[in-house]
């Protein structure tokens, strides 16, 4: 996976407004499996949402990090409208939180983001998500419904890394 006519795509969707300063944008992110994301007990979980169940879906809200520069197509992910970032616990092996942090905030100081930064990447229309913080950890999902979204380094039939990211108006 790498720099691809996938991102120039996001960019262009997203109002070519990727490096502006500040600018947030809102997506939808869902596993190859189609497991939506939702909220439940502070964690961040990947599920089916049938029809009644579906308003619990979390949007992503995402802003780009220009600490890190425009290479890698570095990104900030939150739920919430913002308010709730991802972020990579620093001891080994990596896990995945929930922090209380705006995440215009986060992208003032490198060091300080690093952990709550994900490389994106596209290959034929799905996104990874890398850690910057942890190099060759992923955003995963579980095979399984209903269970926490996370980091891993070696995915394999029992962890999702390929998303689905649609960015809304």
């Amino acid at each position: 996976m790498g720099n691809s006519q996938g991102e120039v795509k996001l960019a262009q969707s997203a109002g070519n407004k990727t490096w502006a300063h500040g600018v947030v944008f809102k997506s939808r992110l869902w596993d190859v499996n189609q497991k939506s994301l939702y909220l439940q007990n502070n964690e961040l979980i990947a599920g089916y949402l049938q029809a009644p169940n579906s308003a619990l879906e979390e949007k992503i809200f995402w802003i780009r990090n220009r600490a890190f520069g425009q290479e890698n197509f570095p990104v900030i992910l939150s739920i919430q409208g913002g308010k709730s970032s991802l972020a990579c616990s620093p001891g080994t092996p990596p896990e995945l939180q929930l922090e209380s942090v705006n995440i215009r905030d986060l992208c003032k100081d490198k060091e300080a983001s690093t952990r709550f930064t994900f490389f994106m990447s596209n290959k034929d229309g799905v996104w990874r998500f890398e850690s910057a913080a942890h190099p060759g950890w992923f955003l995963c999902t579980s095979s399984k419904a209903n269970e926490p979204i996370g980091l891993i380094n070696n995915p394999g039939s029992s962890h999702l890394v390929d998303f689905y990211f649609q960015p809304e108006s």
